[in-house]
């Protein structure tokens, strides 16, 4: 039969293997009595006077007993599937069972017929059948020869796609394309689509393959997938899932730094953490120490990005910052600069005195000082006699300026075991010391006045003085004090000799002497023949300007 919407009256030409070999006025041709001959693959067509060739209709001629008759046309998804078993020449046939592909395939209730509604491509393989016929005389049980069937697909399972590249940006519009393709033979059926996400559907059915979202939000983020079905919904194809995440553009990000008070010492472990309170992962995240990277960290979900930095130095001061990028295209966002300071701990104390020796006359200044090695804005803190300086009573206390401890006048209690100790803080908790030597200081009493006594003398002058010597080496020598020998035939010297009694109690820092309660020191004159004019010049206050011969020296003796 050749279908065709030509009104009657045209004439019909048949084709077989692309070869014509009739024509007829009717849309039908017949084929009486086929012969072994005729076995063999045929191929029909018919083309209308003014029309194109239909499609091929293929014949399969059989010289068994039994045979599975199919459709000769090309069978589709959805479309009812029926296969005959036929015995020859229309003999009845019995026990009638189908097979696929070998396997029994055979409904509860069979007839001749095995009928498939609505034929899917897993229906395809070859299939055969076999039956009992029965002749004159015999019955006997035949198998059909088998006959290959395909199912062809209507159209392909559909793809969901989001227009453009990557997740759609927050306040973009976004639309979805349900796409698939039709079976170019089927290129007339209707197809519908529903769109889900979440598994909820966005609507109703509709012939369209895209669905817009006009402006894209974090709602919007999910699953979603779409169903293609024919209008009666035959064949019915779901898609792929489809993750969408609406993405937030980074906001600036936030820097902290787990230093107390900006503040780091050499040593510490500081961690830097840098977050964007808003932004759809994954966030990469870099760090920048003075302008120069310092390192990066990707985030693949909300939370923020940490560097851990080692202080080792004080080059590790300065600004840091870091910057939050997400890939879109506003780019990355900058944070605000956090400037830590890195402290030294204090190390490597030192305490000097600013003169050569240890000892120091009552009455005279004294500065100490106190230096460290090492030390970010170090402070110090003196003691005497291993107590805070403060603690001293009955003393002029001296003031510090910085490093420096300055005595204006030393007094004999000043004198004694000086220690200081620097130190630096990052807080309260951490302290940092560093506690110098030990510095012992002497004082001494201040001796008597300088005596210059002139070579020419008066006789009672003379006379005075040698009442007086004599007077105190009888006191001296009655006090069982060392007495001075006499002097050798020839010499000249001229003293002034001057007891003193001690104090009951020795100020600290004297120096120890024999347990005697007086003590004795002595002018010597170093010029034997100075002149009266040199000798009045020494106990003038400008003296230290005139030549030492004209300078008398105390001399102690214990």
């Amino acid at each position: 039969m050749c279908s065709t919407s030509h009104p009657p009256g045209r004439s019909f030409t048949w084709y077989r293997n692309d070869k014509s070999f009739g024509n007829t006025i009717k849309n039908s041709l017949r084929i009486e009595y086929t012969k072994m001959s005729d076995t063999g693959r045929y191929q029909y067509q018919c083309q209308a006077s003014d029309s194109g060739r239909s499609d091929p209709v293929q014949l399969t001629i059989s010289n068994d007993w039994l045979i599975l008759q199919a459709p000769y046309y090309a069978v589709f998804e959805g479309d009812p599937l029926r296969l005959r078993c036929y015995g020859w020449k229309g003999r009845k046939v019995s026990e009638i069972r189908y097979y696929r592909d070998g396997a029994d395939v055979t409904p509860s209730r069979v007839n001749s017929e095995l009928s498939i509604k609505q034929a899917r491509t897993s229906d395809s393989g070859k299939y055969h059948c076999t039956g009992s016929i029965t002749t004159t005389f015999v019955t006997t049980k035949e198998i059909s020869p088998g006959v290959s069937i395909s199912v062809q697909e209507l159209f392909s399972t559909p793809v969901l796609r989001a227009a453009g590249s990557g997740d759609p940006i927050e306040g973009s519009p976004v639309t979805l394309s349900c796409v698939t393709q039709l079976n170019p033979q089927k290129s007339d059926t209707l197809l519908q689509r529903v769109f889900y996400k979440d598994s909820r559907a966005l609507g109703r059915s509709r012939s369209s393959p895209d669905y817009h979202i006009p402006v894209a939000g974090l709602q919007d983020s999910g699953s979603y997938h779409c169903a293609v079905r024919t209008v009666t919904s035959s064949v019915w194809k779901r898609s792929p899932e489809l993750k969408i995440a609406v993405k937030l553009p980074v906001s600036p990000p936030h820097l902290t730094v787990s230093a107390a008070g900006a503040w780091a010492a050499i040593g510490d472990v500081v961690e830097i953490r840098c977050e964007s309170p808003r932004g759809s992962a994954p966030i990469l995240y870099r760090f920048h120490h003075e302008g120069a990277a310092l390192g990066n960290r990707t985030v693949s979900s909300r939370g923020p990005g940490s560097l851990a930095l080692n202080v080792t130095s004080e080059r590790d001061s300065g600004t840091y910052s870091c910057e939050a990028d997400n890939g879109m295209a506003s780019g990355p966002r900058r944070s605000a600069l956090f400037h830590l300071s890195v402290l030294v701990p204090v190390s490597g104390a030192t305490i000097a005195a600013d003169r050569m020796g240890p000892e120091v006359m009552a009455g005279e200044s004294l500065n100490l000082s106190c230096s460290v090695e090492s030390g970010t804005a170090p402070l110090f803190k003196w003691l005497h006699n291993a107590q805070e300086l403060a603690a001293a009573s009955g003393l002029g206390l001296p003031t510090t300026v910085g490093n420096t401890l300055h005595f204006g006048s030393v007094q004999l209690g000043h004198g004694g075991n000086y220690q200081c100790i620097a130190s630096n803080q990052l807080s309260p908790q951490r302290v940092f010391q560093a506690p110098s030597e030990i510095l012992t200081i002497t004082v001494i009493e201040h001796a008597s006045p300088r005596v210059v006594v002139p070579v020419t003398v008066s006789f009672l002058f003379l006379l005075l003085m040698g009442v007086t010597a004599a007077l105190v080496f009888y006191f001296k020598c009655w006090k069982k004090a060392v007495c001075p020998l006499e002097p050798e035939s020839g010499d000249v010297e001229y003293t002034v000799v001057n007891i003193k009694k001690r104090s009951a109690d020795k100020p600290k820092g004297t120096l120890p002497r024999d347990n005697e309660e007086y003590y004795v020191s002595y002018s010597v004159l170093p010029d034997p023949n100075p002149t009266w004019e040199s000798a009045a010049g020494a106990r003038a206050p400008e003296r230290k300007s005139l030549p030492d011969s004209d300078i008398y020296e105390n001399v102690p003796h214990l």
